[in-house]
């Protein structure tokens, strides 16, 4: 039997705390399509690690701007001509209004974050560059190994082998 360089939809639930409903309205709406194995009516739906990084991405962002915020996020991240995902964009939401910090972090000393709106209740000023105080980040990859931790259907160790990124690796 070979391993699944993936999770299944079962795994992916656990990982991203959320629900079979979720995943099927972020396929039909293009931002987070699983691969199919078999071509039988009941296809093994597999996720990536990435895949499951985006679900939590969008889940956190979910609950402070609308769905039709992060579609217009991500319709601008396009016609920048920058990768849709959101996994890995440091966003922050302040009000209504969503800003992405770009940053060369290993020269912290010699640059300073690049802040740019992607969002806000009144399109104004979308792509504008801003000064902002910035906080100190959560880690989205920190919540998906609590959650394969405590979770009763997730094989630890399998798990670990399949995760892209070690645990003890984050900052």
């Amino acid at each position: 039997m070979s391993l699944i360089h993936g999770f299944t939809r079962q795994e992916t639930i656990a990982l991203t705390d959320t629900t079979s409903n979720r995943l099927q309205y972020l396929e039909r709406q293009g931002l987070v399509i699983p691969q199919r194995i078999g071509k039988s009516r009941k296809p093994t739906v597999i996720y990536s690690w990435e895949q499951i990084l985006e679900i939590r991405a969008i889940k956190r962002l979910r609950k402070n701007v609308s769905s039709q915020t992060i579609k217009k996020i991500i319709q601008f991240l396009d016609k920048s001509g920058v990768d849709e995902s959101l996994r890995d964009k440091h966003l922050i939401v302040i009000n209504d209004e969503v800003f992405w910090v770009q940053q060369d972090w290993s020269d912290l000393q010699q640059k300073i974050p690049t802040i740019v709106k992607v969002a806000g209740k009144d399109n104004i000023n979308i792509g504008q560059y801003m000064l902002l105080v910035i906080p100190i980040f959560s880690d989205i990859i920190q919540e998906v190994w609590k959650a394969a931790k405590k979770s009763e259907l997730i094989d630890f160790e399998s798990f670990k082998e399949r995760a892209k990124v070690n645990e003890n690796k984050i900052a």
